[in-house]
């Protein structure tokens, strides 16, 4: 060997680690205040909202979204031919990694269909911005009975008009989480009761080629759809759609930017 050679390869990059202790309620994403979302919140609107939606929805928040996901993760997608056999609304569920590319993503994913994405209440808690989402799709957990009920009628008010719905049944944000973590089932009773498929997609993370210390790139694998008559429980809708998620990063792999790491 020629200790005089220089070793022209870059270095691996090292896994950053962060610690958790609570799998389904540790949050490492930034805390914002939440406003009340109850009874008094409007999800319905009159027409020139949804003119005005339909313009930052289509003219403004796709393209964006098209841009961003492209030049920052050069987001591939596989699997949306599993999507083309339906023609109403339908439910999305994938495993929640990201801030901006998990709002940005679903819509990806279903062009030229409309996605709505159920939010948190932070999400409409931001001046100015509160007044925006609801229009490019955002629909916030009710944190009253009142609430609740009008977002249940929100999300079949967006399933009628033919649009899908995007869930992060993990519910909250761990960057660049490269498993699956556990989850409730609660989110997995509205495909039943609507009578319409749930469908799960995975974001896999995959080093860069070069610059191999940056953020890794993102490919998302969609699933094919699973049916209400074809699961009993929503238990039982849960285990399938996690299921999938849980094969796609064993065969496709994810690579471990962030190291999680039980306390």
């Amino acid at each position: 060997m020629n200790f005089f050679t220089k070793d022209r390869r870059e270095p691996e990059a090292v896994a950053r680690v962060v610690e958790f202790s609570d799998e389904k309620n540790d949050d490492f994403a930034t805390q914002r205040k939440a406003d009340a979302v109850d009874g008094r919140y409007r999800y319905s609107h009159g027409v020139a909202w949804h003119l005005s939606s339909f313009v930052l929805y289509r003219l403004i928040a796709t393209p964006v979204a098209y841009c961003y996901c492209r030049a920052r993760f050069r987001v591939k997608i596989r699997g949306k031919k599993n999507l083309r056999g339906l023609r109403g609304g339908y439910f999305l569920y994938g495993n929640h990694t990201q801030g901006a590319a998990d709002a940005f993503i679903p819509s990806l994913i279903t062009f030229p269909r409309r996605c709505d994405i159920v939010c948190g209440r932070e999400t409409v808690s931001i001046p100015v911005i509160k007044y925006i989402v609801p229009m490019v799709g955002c629909i916030p957990l009710g944190s009253t009975v009142g609430g609740c009920l009008n977002f249940a009628e929100a999300l079949g008010d967006s399933i009628d008009a033919g649009h899908a719905v995007t869930i992060y049944p993990e519910a909250h944000i761990w960057p660049y989480c490269n498993f699956i973590r556990n989850y409730p089932s609660g989110s997995f009773m509205y495909p039943g009761r609507l009578d319409v498929p749930a469908v799960g997609f995975t974001v896999t993370y995959r080093q860069r080629r070069f610059l191999r210390g940056m953020h890794p790139d993102i490919t998302v694998t969609v699933g094919k759809p699973v049916y209400p008559d074809e699961y009993a429980t929503r238990d039982e809708l849960r285990d399938r759609i996690r299921g999938f998620m849980t094969d796609t990063v064993d065969s496709e792999g994810s690579y471990e930017y962030i190291k999680y790491k039980k306390k």
